[in-house]
């Protein structure tokens, strides 16, 4: 009596690891994208709380600008490797609640398009853009 495996079973395993696969895959690329995401997140972060401490210094946030160089803190867009764009925003901290920060992800280099994350002064992070790309990010 041989031993080994028929063409039949062979054929039902390759389909069951074809399944498999057709699900596993788009959950991978979307906890990718989730950790690219926290690049951003933390760019915000630190941004957000050097913005509080010039507003706190100065009585206003640094201006509507790319440069963050106005910041006591060494974050640029090309230090980033996920994210292409800084933008400030002049808001007044206190009374004001819409965004002081951006960051862009550029829609050329993943495949779930330009979407920017957004911080609050209040540390509320929300996404706008491409809404394949905000919930990939889990936003």
């Amino acid at each position: 009596m041989r031993k080994g495996f028929t063409l039949m079973e062979l054929i039902i395993v390759v389909i069951i690891v074809g399944i498999l696969a057709a699900i596993a895959l788009p959950q991978f690329f979307k906890t990718a994208e989730r950790a690219r995401a926290s690049e951003g997140v933390n760019t915000l972060g630190a941004l957000r709380a050097a913005q509080q401490r010039y507003y706190a210094e100065h009585g206003a946030t640094c201006g509507d600008t790319t440069d963050t160089s106005c910041l006591d803190v060494d974050v640029t867009a090309s230090d980033m490797k996920y994210f292409d764009q800084i933008y400030l925003i002049s808001r007044n901290i206190r009374t004001d609640n819409g965004y002081i920060a951006r960051v862009r992800r550029n829609g050329t280099d993943n495949s779930y398009g330009m979407y920017y994350l957004y911080i609050r002064p209040d540390g509320t992070i929300y996404c706008g853009g491409d809404s394949d790309g905000c919930t990939a990010a889990g936003y």
